[in-house]
């Protein structure tokens, strides 16, 4: 790949802001590390992002964080058939149609803002979605007898479903980084409730960038892409010819988009350069279409052995699902040798925990193993009080 001539930023000084906000992201929003991943990744690309979802799973909170952390001019809006393009790039100056020139007034609107968020955005009307179209894909609009650059650093969208209709398939096309969001899973209600208790009374998302910083990390991810090694781009052709051979369709555009997404996830993740892990996390969010599509990508990038991870998850999975079959055996039957099937599962899920290799990647599921095992530490401390002295 031929590499663009320019030097590389140097982003020590906020890597650890960067990795500081994750943390904190991560700790508010329980149970949505690959969203905070997602929404970040999309910062620091540039590159549009859509939360797909029900209503109540923290898609608007996360942004607004997000927005609140790096300081810029933040500009939401609700969109409906009825939204006109006025509402978001303002009105008409009337004073400058007198005069024989067409311009708006962007006071507060869209054209101003740094960070975009729009709203239910497959419900906009066809005029909004063809202004939305070039805004997205050049960060430009029409005021006048001219094109003016937008100041956005990058936008947000959200929606429950994703459209069908054909009129949105281009539209679509453009969003690149796509998260489908789902509700946080039982075991982690406590948890989710205690930090949104926290979040209620302000113990919320602080300011720790600035939309200056913010373009300096987009200049070193324009940088990395184009240093992306030769095996990294093999490896990552191959994946791509795997997921058309299940079904899964990637555009051209998306298809070199998707390597600025992986750029952006080396930053996030205190990388030096592009890695396959990168590149199969930026499938993950950019490769699918629908929530079916989830499944087969992480089929291929198994298959692919493009994550250096995934041997330590799934070990993690395996031992996880044995210690829920051994406390089921022993909730049916409280018996010593169950009792000591389960202790021994237990154990062997601490050690490989232990001995895991300490990167942010593998964050949500340490997380999702240290509350499993909480949970079964408990339970089977009250069992072993009935059966034996024996400690855990």
């Amino acid at each position: 790949m031929k590499k663009i001539k320019n030097n590389p930023v140097n982003i020590a000084n906020v890597t650890q802001k960067i990795i500081s906000l994750r943390n904190k992201l991560v700790d508010v929003f329980v149970g949505r590390e690959e969203e905070v991943t997602a929404v970040l990744a999309g910062l620091f690309s540039g590159e549009p992002t859509i939360l797909v979802g029900p209503p109540g799973t923290a898609k608007t909170a996360l942004i607004e964080a997000v927005s609140r952390a790096v300081g810029g001019r933040y500009f939401y809006y609700l969109l409906t058939r009825f939204t006109e393009p006025d509402e978001l790039l303002g009105p008409l100056d009337i004073k400058a149609l007198r005069e024989g020139q067409y311009r708006r007034i962007t006071t507060g609107r869209l054209p101003e803002a740094e960070i975009v968020f729009l709203d239910e955005v497959f419900k906009a009307s066809s005029a909004v979605r063809n202004i939305l179209l070039d805004i997205i894909l050049n960060k430009r609009y029409l005021n006048g007898s001219g094109y003016v650059k937008l100041p956005m650093l990058t936008l947000y969208t959200a929606s429950n479903e994703v459209s069908s209709d054909e009129e949105d398939a281009a539209f679509y096309d453009r969003l690149l980084i796509r998260r489908f969001v789902r509700y946080v899973s039982s075991d982690m209600w406590r948890q989710l409730i205690e930090a949104g208790v926290r979040l209620e009374v302000g113990d919320g998302v602080k300011q720790v960038l600035t939309p200056d910083v913010v373009r300096m990390v987009q200049r070193e991810v324009q940088r990395r892409m184009s240093a992306i090694n030769d095996v990294v781009i093999s490896k990552y052709l191959s994946a791509l010819m795997m997921l058309r051979e299940k079904g899964v369709e990637v555009s051209d555009r998306r298809k070199v988009k998707i390597l600025k997404v992986a750029a952006a996830i080396s930053i996030i993740y205190m990388e030096k350069e592009v890695t396959l892990d990168d590149v199969a996390d930026a499938l993950r969010f950019c490769a699918p279409f629908d929530p079916d599509d989830v499944k087969k990508v992480e089929e291929v990038i198994e298959e692919s052995r493009m994550s250096s991870l995934s041997e330590v998850v799934m070990k993690w999975m395996m031992l996880s699902n044995e210690l829920n079959n051994a406390l089921k055996a022993l909730r049916e039957e409280q018996t010593l040798q169950n009792f000591q099937t389960a202790v021994k599962v237990y154990k062997r899920l601490r050690a490989e925990l232990l001995r895991a290799p300490k990167t942010p990647r593998l964050l949500s599921y340490v997380r999702q193993i240290k509350t499993q095992m909480e949970s079964a530490r408990a339970e089977l401390e009250e069992i072993r009080k009935k059966l034996t002295s024996l400690e855990i």
